[in-house]
Order: C-alpha cells, then sequence, then structure tokens
C-alpha cells in the first residue's frame, strides 16, 4: 500500500502541496525574498486559498483543510525562521 493510496487522492495531494509550499518559502527566505513574519503568513493564506479553491470541496472541508495547509506549514518554517532572523511587527 502507497501513501497516495493509503490517505485517498485530496488529502495526500493537499499533504503534497504542504510540503512543497514550505520547501518554496524556504527558498524564499534564504533569498530574503520575504523577511517579514506577517508577509509570510499572507503568502501562505493566499497560495492555501487558491490551492483549495481548485478542488472540489464543501466549504467546511475547505475551511479545515486551509487551516492544516497553514499550521503544517508555519509548524516546518518555524526553525528556519529563527535560523535566518525573519523580522516580526510589533503591534
Amino acid at each position: 500500500m502507497t501513501v497516495a493510496e493509503f490517505y485517498g487522492g485530496v488529502e495526500y495531494s493537499v499533504t503534497q502541496f504542504a510540503v512543497q509550499l514550505t520547501n518554496e518559502i524556504e527558498g524564499k527566505i534564504a533569498k530574503r525574498d520575504l523577511f517579514y513574519k506577517d508577509q509570510i503568513i499572507h503568502y501562505i493564506e493566499r497560495r492555501a486559498t487558491l490551492f483549495i479553491q481548485s478542488l472540489t470541496l464543501s466549504p467546511a472541508v475547505s475551511a479545515v483543510m486551509k487551516k492544516e495547509v497553514m499550521s503544517h506549514v508555519l509548524f516546518k518554517l518555524k526553525p528556519v525562521m529563527n535560523r535566518h532572523i525573519v523580522f516580526q511587527l510589533v503591534k
């Protein structure tokens, strides 16, 4: 049994998207294209929204999937943001 068979089509593609997005943002942080925490969060939200909208899901499932992508990517990027000294706005 493969991971794609275990997860199913939609869950596997969302997980794969989250991993690819994490790698993409890591590269952008290293190149200093993204250097503010709010900028990174906004980028993740925008990309996750566009990806989830491309799937045929109910609004409730879409919201859950988007939240899962957000939490996964931010958890994986936390050490990267500390290592590359990402700025944070004080409110």
